[in-house]
């Protein structure tokens, strides 16, 4: 944020609408913008010493999921970042592999689906697909808000201990 008196409304605007886990404020009378890179650098030093301390090897949550847990492992590296989905039958198998972006289409038309894994955000219209194609699992990097997700098991890999 601003260090000037803007920068405060600003800041305490956002604070009435979301929640703020960290603050960082430019020096005091100075804007964003006039900051040099070595004073981002400093402002900015703490909370990346921070973060890198608070990173924690992810862990499986429930014991159950450890046969999904290691499929997700094995998948994980060849997806993650890459924006795709990849589909996988009851023997692990790949049926396909799209973009995220072609994949409700995509299961519109398939079936045999056991295991969905994305790298992206499990949606209520993909649930929605996936219900249709007879999908059981779906896994992803976060679920949204949904409001029905009857039949289909959702795992994230934070759940699985896989990221």
């Amino acid at each position: 944020m601003d260090g000037d008196r803007a920068g405060g409304f600003i800041l305490k605007e956002l604070k009435s609408l979301v929640h703020i886990d960290v603050i960082h404020r430019a020096y005091e009378g100075l804007e964003v913008e006039e900051l040099t890179p070595q004073q981002i650098d400093d402002i900015l030093k703490s909370t990346a010493e921070e973060m890198k301390k608070e990173s924690v090897k992810p862990t499986l949550h429930d014991p159950d999921d450890k046969p999904l847990a290691d499929m997700a492992t094995k998948v994980y590296p060849q997806l993650n970042e890459t924006l795709e989905a990849v589909a996988l039958d009851d023997q692990e198998k790949e049926i396909f592999k799209v973009p995220i972006s072609e994949l409700v289409t995509k299961l519109s038309a398939q079936s045999g689906i056991k295991y969905l894994v994305l790298d992206g955000i499990i949606t209520q219209r993909l649930i929605d697909s996936a219900k249709q194609a007879g999908i059981v699992y779906v896994i992803g990097h976060r679920v949204a808000k949904l409001t029905n997700a009857d039949g289909v098991k959702l795992k994230t890999f934070t759940e699985l201990g896989v990221a």
